[in-house]
C-alpha cells in the first residue's frame, strides 16, 4: 500500500471505521509503541547519574476494514509550549505530542498534535505563514492541510469530548489542500 492510499483512507474515514483501544488508566495495558529516553544528572557515581524513562502512546485506533492500518498517539515531543493561537479559556502551556500511523506495525507517517483548553480538545499543530507588515515579519495565518485536520479530528473523536470543529474554528486555522 502506498502512503498516499493510507492517508486517503484515514482522511475519508469516520470514527465508526476504527476500533479504539485505550492504553492508560486502570485496567488498561501497554500500547507496545514506546519511546525510551536516557538522560543524565549531575553528580553521583557513574550508575546513579543516568536515568532511563519510558513513555508510551496512550491510545490506539485499529482500522476495522484492514487491521494492518493503525494509529497511535500520546507520546510527548515538546513540553511547555505557548502557541499564540491558544487563546482558549485554559491557556496554560501545552505539550506537543505525536500521532503515529503504522502499517503492519511499521511506522509510516507522523503528525504533531496538541491538547489544549485543559485537555478538552486535540488539535493539529498548524504551520505559521509569515508576512511582512510595516517592516516587521508577523504571522499572517496558521495553515493546516485537509489531511492534518481530518487526522486530528479522528484522534480527538476517538473518545467522547468537546466539539472538534468548534475549537478548530475558534483557533482560527485555515484549511488548505493537501500537497500534491
Amino acid at each position: 500500500m502506498r502512503l498516499a492510499d493510507i492517508r486517503n483512507t484515514i482522511e475519508q474515514s469516520t470514527n465508526g471505521d476504527w476500533h479504539h483501544i485505550g492504553c492508560w488508566g486502570g485496567g488498561s495495558g501497554p500500547s507496545f509503541h514506546d519511546r525510551w529516553e536516557r538522560w543524565g544528572t549531575l553528580g553521583g557515581d557513574e550508575l546513579s547519574k543516568w536515568s532511563l524513562d519510558l513513555e508510551s502512546h496512550g491510545n490506539i485506533l485499529v482500522n476495522r476494514e484492514n487491521v494492518a492500518l493503525t494509529i497511535a498517539w500520546g507520546i510527548t515531543v515538546e513540553k511547555g509550549m505557548t502557541p499564540d493561537w491558544n487563546t482558549f479559556p485554559d491557556d496554560r502551556p501545552v505539550d506537543y505530542q505525536v500521532g503515529d500511523v503504522f502499517w503492519n506495525g511499521a511506522l509510516v507517517d507522523r503528525h504533531p498534535l496538541v491538547s489544549v483548553d485543559g485537555g478538552r480538545v486535540i488539535l493539529p499543530v498548524p504551520k505559521p505563514i509569515y508576512d511582512k507588515r510595516e517592516g516587521k515579519t508577523i504571522v499572517a495565518r496558521y495553515e493546516v492541510t485537509r489531511f492534518e485536520r481530518a487526522f486530528a479530528r479522528l484522534v480527538h473523536n476517538a473518545e467522547p469530548g468537546e466539539d472538534f470543529d468548534r475549537y478548530y474554528e475558534d483557533a482560527g486555522f485555515v484549511t488548505v489542500d493537501n500537497p500534491a
